[in-house]
């Protein structure tokens, strides 16, 4: 697996917690406009994440079950915290 596929988790993870936070406590958005923001933030920084070249290199096995485990439990404790 490579470092972008990773950085691409986390970004899908932070895009949804960020639009929803935004959709239930600052502004209640439109269900068709929050999907609309939500897939520009996701496209958007996945075409930035593409122009680093550092980020094609390979991580382990190890790492990458590391990461997808704490990004799942942040979009878990978020969720909670904030009540989301």
């Amino acid at each position: 697996m490579k470092r972008k596929n990773l950085v691409n988790g986390m970004i899908l993870a932070l895009s949804v917690v960020l639009i929803r936070f935004i959709d239930i406590r600052i502004y209640d958005m439109n269900l068709v406009v929050t999907l609309l923001i939500l897939g520009a933030l996701i496209y958007g920084a996945m075409r930035i994440v593409e122009r680093f070249p550092s980020l094609e290199e390979p991580v382990s096995k190890q790492t990458s079950f590391t990461v997808n485990t704490l990004v799942i439990l942040f979009i878990f404790l978020v969720f909670f915290i904030f009540k989301l």
